[in-house]
Order: structure tokens, then C-alpha cells, then sequence
């Protein structure tokens, strides 16, 4: 009698894999890449430039970039959404490499510091031991089924990250610069990528840009490509100066994103006044039309709402009022349902349909190891 030949199903082979790597799953039972909170940037409209949605911002299992010149606005953003962050119950781990932050500016941005572990650095050696020791312990205990608190890891910034080498080349007199530094910030985002999205930490990383001396001149980041490949979002930002008469008051900041994975990359504006912040409405008054969401510039004569381009203040159906623009960018205008409107109209303008997703697939082709 013929021996039965024994069989290796696919539930044999999942059950095998498991043994191997107990973070991988059949798909429909894994949540590994879901992102299941975003974080508000501080501003809605800059949530939807990252996101695609107003009631989005940074997803909470990614790496995301924040890149520019000095002076558009980068750990301004970030303490912004550092503040945010802790208002929905993660505490911080804000790695600071430019000695630029300190307690009373936090305090400023309305950042609770009990809540934020502050860690000066100098070298990417520092942060590699660093972020690999914490995610190491944290997934142990994760895996034990203890219990681990909600994180977010701030890097402030890649590009000022010096090597030992540097370092020690420095106090020894030589002027050699060292070429390792791009090969082991890759490695660096390599090693940390899965672990973050395992323990579904988002972290924020800044960088500083630099025009290329290429025919057609371009901001590039610093660090090599590493940085870049790791993120799902890599937000570029540039400004101008935002005047109040002849009084310069704070900056107005162009953000780009030059990568994307979960919105078309659709550029918006946004206010960094030095006085007052940021403010989240900003940016949404080009959407405020009668159509869109019952507002627009007009006035309210006897008792009839008449819109006009030229007035001054703005008719709000929802208040059955003009408002000032004093008053203008506050929630007591900007309501969940006027949101919840203008969010959307604008879905086209930020989402792919499931038709023309062929902008991710293109990255990916482009996207090729040094």
C-alpha cells in the first residue's frame, strides 16, 4: 500500500512563520502598518496637506520630516504638535540636537514638561543606542503582555547630528570630514523603522536643507537619503514674511510635501505669528463659501443676508450673524459641522480616488537603494 504523501498547507506554513516572526500575520488579521490615531499638526489645514483630512495630522505608526531652511518654522511645528500630542495622552521623548529648546519655551506653547523626557545629544551614535535600547525593553515587555505607555519621539534635528568620529577627529586637530555619517543615519532609520510601527510610536524628525548646485537648483535635505527614504511624510517648508502694515509680525509658511503616502502632494499655506502662534483655522477662509459651508463676506440688511466680496466682515449662516475678522478665525465660526463640510469638499483636492493611485506606485519605482 502506497504511503500517503503528508502535506504542508498554508496554515502550516503561517503557523511556521509565526514561530519565526511573531510580529508578522495572514494579512486580513494584521494591524501592523494600520494607522489608528493621527496627531493634529496644530493646524487644519496643515492636517489635511499630511493626512488628506482636516481630523488627521501625523499618523501614530510612522516616521515623518520636517524639512527647510533656518528660520521657516520647523521646531515651531513640532512643539506645536508635541502640545497636541500630549492633549491626547502620549508622553515625549524630544531629542534635541541643537540645544534650541528649553523649558520656558515649551511652556509657552502650552506643553506639559511632566510629560516630556528631554535629551540633549551630540552624535547619531548617541540616538542609535538610545532609541534601539528603548524600543528593545518596550517590545519585551509588549510581548510579555505588560503594559507600555502611548510615546512620541521627537528628533530635533537629523541634520545636526554629528559622528564620534567627527568629534574625536576635532579634538585631535585634523580636518578630515567624515563620509560615514549618511551610511549610519541609514542604518540608523533601518534598525528603528519596524520596532516604531511594532510599538506604534510616531516620530517626528527635523532637517535642515540646502540648495543643490544642480542646472536647476534644489532644496536638499541633509543626511543623506536614509532620513527620506524611512518617512511615509516628508514635509518641505519655505516663508515669507507676514506684515501687519509695515510691521513684520511673523512668517507665512508654504508646506509641500515632496513625499507622501497618504495624500496627494497638494501645498498649503499657513501663519507663524510670533505673537499669537499658530492658529488652526488659518488657511481654511479660501473654502468659506456659501456653498461650501453657509459662510461668506456680506452683510445682514433687515433682516436678509447679503453676500458681498467687498465687505468686511463675514455672514455666517449657522449664527445668522456677520462676524468681524477679528473674530473670524475661532471655533465659535469654525463649528464640527463647518469643519465636518469643509472637510468634505475638500477630499478630491487631497485624496487620490481608487483609480488614479498611481502616484505611490511611481514613488516606489523611483524610490531606488544607494
Amino acid at each position: 500500500m502506497a504511503k500517503k504523501n503528508k502535506t504542508f498547507s498554508f496554515d502550516d506554513l503561517n503557523a511556521e512563520l509565526a514561530e519565526l516572526n511573531p510580529l508578522g500575520s495572514v494579512m486580513d488579521q494584521s494591524n501592523f502598518s494600520e494607522v489608528t490615531e493621527w496627531i493634529h499638526t496644530g493646524n487644519y489645514h496643515l492636517n489635511a496637506c499630511v493626512s488628506g483630512s482636516l481630523f488627521g495630522g501625523w499618523p501614530n505608526n510612522r516616521s515623518c520630516s520636517v524639512a527647510g531652511p533656518s528660520g521657516t518654522g520647523k521646531t515651531f511645528l513640532t512643539l506645536n504638535s508635541v502640545r497636541e500630542a500630549i492633549n491626547m495622552g502620549y508622553n515625549i521623548i524630544y531629542y534635541d540636537s541643537e540645544a534650541a529648546v528649553d523649558k520656558e519655551q515649551m511652556i509657552k506653547f502650552g506643553i506639559d514638561i511632566k510629560k516630556v523626557n528631554y535629551q540633549p545629544i551630540n552624535t547619531v551614535q548617541e540616538f542609535r543606542t538610545s532609541v534601539t535600547t528603548i524600543t528593545k525593553k518596550m517590545q519585551e515587555i509588549k510581548r510579555a503582555g505588560g503594559e507600555i505607555p502611548k510615546l512620541m519621539i521627537i528628533l530635533d534635528s537629523a541634520g545636526n547630528l554629528a559622528t564620534q568620529k567627527e568629534i574625536d577627529d576635532a579634538a585631535s586637530g585634523s580636518e578630515k570630514s567624515d563620509m560615514t555619517r549618511s551610511k549610519i543615519l541609514k542604518s540608523i532609520f533601518r534598525i528603528i523603522m519596524t520596532p516604531l510601527a511594532d510599538l506604534k510610536i510616531p516620530f517626528i524628525f527635523t532637517n535642515h536643507t540646502y540648495q543643490s548646485q544642480s542646472f536647476i537648483p534644489m532644496q536638499i535635505a541633509g543626511g543623506g537619503t536614509g532620513p527620506e527614504y524611512a518617512a511615509s511624510i516628508v514635509l518641505m517648508l519655505n516663508k515669507a514674511q507676514l506684515k501687519d502694515g509695515a510691521d513684520k509680525v511673523g512668517i507665512i509658511v508654504t508646506a509641500k510635501p515632496s513625499k507622501n503616502r497618504f495624500a496627494k502632494p497638494t501645498p498649503i499655506k499657513f501663519h507663524l505669528n510670533f505673537s499669537e502662534g499658530m492658529n488652526p483655522y488659518v488657511g481654511l477662509e479660501q473654502y468659506a463659501t456659501w456653498d461650501i459651508c453657509g459662510i461668506t463676506r456680506g452683510t445682514i440688511e433687515k433682516g436678509v443676508k447679503v453676500p458681498k466680496s467687498t465687505a468686511r466682515g463675514w455672514i455666517c449662516d449657522h449664527l445668522d450673524e456677520v462676524v468681524s475678522n477679528s473674530e473670524f478665525f475661532t471655533p465659535k465660526v469654525f463649528t464640527k459641522e463647518v469643519l465636518e463640510k469643509i472637510n468634505n469638499h475638500i477630499q478630491p483636492l487631497f485624496n487620490y480616488n481608487s483609480e488614479s493611485n498611481t502616484s505611490e506606485i511611481e514613488e516606489m519605482l523611483n524610490e531606488t537603494e544607494d
